[in-house]
């Protein structure tokens, strides 16, 4: 299954889970168009981009060269920043880069959109998440989004769901020429903003979740090969869809109580 010759746009390559989905599209033998603010050797050609600032967006879809097969949308802030930086890079970066990269997109290419478990909840508030969808326009999203009065914390919740809303709607849009779109929704990481997770969601609750998946976070890996799938041309009848990729802790959410926990500790 290999990706030989096709060109993957990839957002937060530098670290984390983009890090390990940059080097394992370069070992399937893609080219990684790389986009984060610092630099990183894991790439093909590298992109400097504020995914915070939508001229810097510009500038960096202008910069990028020739067909596009694929787009990896996996830069993101945790909630421990301001909260309308965690809305301007998780949701509307994410979303103005995809929107100008549709068109140069060749047909039957895929788009796999990084959401999280913390946005399992986007049924939940779907009315007020389509609400936010509904325009494209990067002011006046904020304004409205700046009305609803969220903060930090939930915010990065809210930024998730939308993700994963704004998935199923390019997914519907762009069917028609073959462009697959989904989400992937990790659980708790091991990347450098890990801790950030722990101080602003709990040790309570994550180490409950930790302990339902087997005792461990996920490695960056873990998330990156079920992405990576998901824009192999194998994957071509999976679209529109949230792949939720965190060890199976979110079986305690849903049975609580029910939920049998792993006899021993995953290596």
């Amino acid at each position: 299954m290999s990706l030989s010759n096709k060109r993957i746009v990839v957002t937060g390559f530098s670290s984390g889970v983009g890090n390990a989905t940059a080097k394992m599209l370069l070992s399937s033998g893609a080219e990684v168009v790389g986009i984060d603010i610092k630099e990183s050797p894991d790439c093909t050609a590298f992109i400097q981009c504020d995914l915070s600032d939508p001229a810097s967006i510009d500038q960096a879809v202008a910069a990028i060269k020739g067909p596009i097969h694929g787009l990896a949308n996996i830069a993101g802030v945790p909630g421990s920043v301001s909260a309308d930086l965690v809305f301007k890079v998780n949701y509307l970066g994410l979303r103005r880069l995809t929107e100008l990269l549709l068109p140069r997109l060749e047909d039957n290419s895929a788009i796999v959109n990084v959401a999280s478990t913390a946005g399992a909840g986007w049924r939940k508030r779907k009315d007020m998440g389509k609400s936010i969808i509904a325009s494209d326009d990067w002011d006046k999203t904020l304004a409205s989004y700046q009305e609803l009065g969220l903060d930090a914390i939930v915010t990065y919740d809210f930024t998730k769901e939308l993700v994963i809303l704004f998935t199923q709607l390019v997914s519907s849009r762009e069917r028609h020429r073959g462009v697959r779109v989904n989400s992937i929704s990790p659980g708790a990481i091991q990347t450098p903003i890990l801790q950030d997770f722990y101080d602003t969601m709990g040790d309570d609750l994550l180490g409950k979740l930790k302990h339902q998946a087997g005792g461990r976070d996920g490695y960056p890996e873990e998330v990156a090969g079920p992405l990576v799938m998901l824009l192999r041309d194998e994957a071509y009848w999976v679209n529109g869809t949230d792949l939720i990729v965190d060890g199976g802790s979110e079986v305690l959410v849903s049975l609580e109580e029910m939920a049998i926990p792993p006899r021993r500790k995953i290596a």
